[in-house]
């Protein structure tokens, strides 16, 4: 059996020891003889006029547009809360895992970031596009393409490729960024429109709201998962990441509890 050696201190680094110690003794006394502050009062404290969290236009200007909760700078835990005060009886619950969907867009692929930029050709249109985008088009069902197509901006594939003005979920409907969800399309707990609450404040923090819309519905989901509908952005990068958003930290969510309004 080993048995670490010992070592003697030199005196100077047990006094400093002691000190340390001393100090963060009396450090704990004052703060243990500081008045309590609850909850309620540190909300009630009003906001400051200027900088950073004044305002969610301020934090805009820092950050992507898409980063600024839809219902406000608010934490969790009180969005939280507002749900349940909400409700006399919470709705259903139930427990998915929950994925992330993206519009990938064409100047997001390039050379220098590595990706496969082979000009291959969708079946039946006539331009090319580059291979990496191809596929993450035909997975994500979108693509922006860099030089539209007439009045098109995107680039669709629903079993055959095409061209799209807008992105569109499975009732002629345009998805809206971070509120649209897809589910698989014979799920009996939802139906188009239904409101649905994801509770999980990693999603919250990454997309800034618990409520969302069924807006989509897609054969290749599993009837335990919600797909969460980020917007248009570039791809993480080549290989598996092209089908993960660049400025989203979340790829996958496991056994989230989720609100069901019918």
């Amino acid at each position: 059996m080993f048995f670490p050696r010992q070592t003697i201190q030199p005196c100077w680094v047990r006094h400093l020891t002691l000190l340390s110690l001393a100090l963060f003794v009396s450090l704990l006394s004052a703060h243990a003889a500081q008045p309590e502050v609850t909850w309620r009062e540190i909300l009630a404290i009003e906001k400051t006029p200027v900088g950073l969290l004044a305002s969610t236009d301020d934090f805009c200007e820092i950050a992507p547009p898409r980063a600024a909760a839809v219902e406000g700078i608010r934490s969790y835990s009180e969005a939280l809360a507002d749900i349940y005060e909400t409700f006399d009886e919470p709705p259903e619950t139930h427990y998915f895992f929950c994925t992330v969907y993206y519009t990938p867009r064409e100047s997001g692929f390039t050379k220098e970031r590595g990706f496969n930029m082979a000009p291959t050709k969708p079946r039946g249109l006539g331009r090319s596009f580059p291979a990496d985008f191809v596929k993450a088009t035909g997975v994500e069902g979108f693509g922006v393409m860099e030089d539209p197509s007439g009045s098109s901006e995107y680039l669709k594939y629903d079993g055959s490729w095409g061209y799209r003005t807008r992105i569109l979920g499975n009732r002629n409907n345009t998805l809206q960024d971070r509120e649209s969800l897809a589910v698989h399309r014979r799920n009996s707990l939802f139906h188009p429109g239904v409101r649905v609450w994801i509770l999980d404040p990693a999603l919250y923090n990454t997309f800034g709201a618990l409520r969302y819309q069924t807006a989509d519905t897609g054969g290749g989901l599993f009837k335990s998962q919600i797909d969460l509908y980020w917007g248009e952005d570039d791809p993480l990068g080549p290989g598996a990441d092209i089908w993960r958003p660049a400025t989203c930290d979340v790829a996958v969510r496991w056994i989230v509890p989720v609100l069901i309004w019918r």
